[in-house]
């Protein structure tokens, strides 16, 4: 019987012990009080983590580029420092990794180093156009309103610019219409009489039309010998009429001022982000942590084993017993007599001789 309590046993850790995550690679054995062994395998159904692969890190932060990545160890702490190169207008908390891990570590920032990279020079030549308005073609006049010099600041460049002499044109703007009298003067020679019947009452000139507006007469000799009476007359006809014209009145000047400009380009950042490893205690994962329920089961099989295999035996020693005692007494099956109370004391006399 006390074989079948230790194979039961042994079959109840083998049950409740499968459900422990600590689990041997090799088959355990149990051995009972009389020697006997049961071998039990345990399978460790803990689930692992998968090996990191390095090359599917993403290495990016925001989107920036770290151009070197180091460790480092101070007073037993794991450090790792991301140097970065960026503008140097770069918010450094941009390049802040939360939650870092690496190689199953955890990091969180403790430093950050910051040093600033010399800018470069630039320079080249530029031409830049002005243009104004003028009442005025005139070079000097023009001149007078130009300035000899421009000042240039365009995308981070600057310098001074000079004006370019030959570069200088004017151009018409503007035209107004004005009137004025047109006058011509025309003679006619040999008229018989000083008659104005004789003069033209009109005449052209530049496409105008003029009127007749005075005429002066000039004897010009007599048509016989000793007369005084002049037979040939020259006429001088003035003409006058109203003639129309435009004047320039604005003008646009364009003039180009070159010259040589630089600037300076901004110096980038170098920042060091400094990660510590973070300590903590060694905990473990909630797969892995220790179930009490088994072991607690297993106190109470087998307390309830051992009483019930105890009591077992001490009732199999009492039946024993009683079947002893019943073999020896003769009178033990005879029914219960009916006795006088005088017999008392004759049965405990028996009874204590006995």
């Amino acid at each position: 019987m006390v074989k079948k309590i230790t194979a039961a046993l042994a079959s109840i850790i083998a049950v409740t012990a499968s459900t422990v995550v600590y689990a041997a690679e090799t088959p355990q054995t149990v051995i009972d009080e009389t020697g006997v062994g049961t071998s039990i395998s345990i399978t460790d159904i803990t689930p692992r983590e998968e090996d990191t692969d390095e090359a599917k890190v993403q290495y990016t932060t925001g989107s920036f580029y770290p151009v070197e990545i180091q460790t480092a160890e101070e007073d037993g702490v794991k450090l790792l420092v991301k140097t970065f190169v960026v503008p140097e207008n770069t918010n450094p908390q941009v390049l802040i990794e939360k939650g870092l891990t690496r190689r199953g570590a955890q990091y969180e920032v403790s430093d950050i180093l910051r040093r600033e990279l010399e800018g470069k020079q630039e320079q080249k030549t530029v031409s830049q156009t002005v243009t104004l308005e003028a009442d005025t073609n005139k070079r000097n006049e023009i001149l007078s309103l130009l300035e000899p010099s421009l000042e240039y600041q365009e995308n981070g460049f600057s310098g001074i610019l000079s004006l370019n002499l030959d570069s200088i044109q004017t151009e018409v703007t503007d035209t107004s219409r004005y009137s004025y009298t047109l006058k011509d003067t025309r003679e006619y020679m040999g008229l018989e009489r000083n008659d104005p019947y004789y003069v033209p009452k009109t005449a052209e000139k530049n496409g105008v039309t003029l009127k007749l507006s005075h005429v002066n007469w000039v004897p010009m000799a007599s048509s016989a010998d000793n007369s005084s009476v002049p037979s040939l007359f020259k006429a001088t006809a003035e003409y006058s009429g109203t003639a129309w014209g435009s004047k320039e009145d604005g003008y646009l000047v364009t003039a180009s001022y070159t010259g040589q400009v630089s600037r300076t380009t901004p110096g980038e950042a170098v920042y060091s982000i400094v990660y510590e490893e973070i300590q903590t205690p060694a905990i473990l994962p909630e797969s892995l942590e220790f179930d009490w329920k088994p072991i607690f089961i297993t106190i109470l099989a087998i307390g309830l084993i051992g009483s019930a295999s105890v009591g077992g035996f001490f009732l199999v020693r009492l039946l024993k017993r009683k079947s002893r005692n019943g073999e020896n007494n003769p009178y033990a099956n005879r029914p219960k007599m009916n006795r006088p109370d005088l017999l008392d004391e004759m049965d405990r006399g028996l009874g204590d001789a006995e």
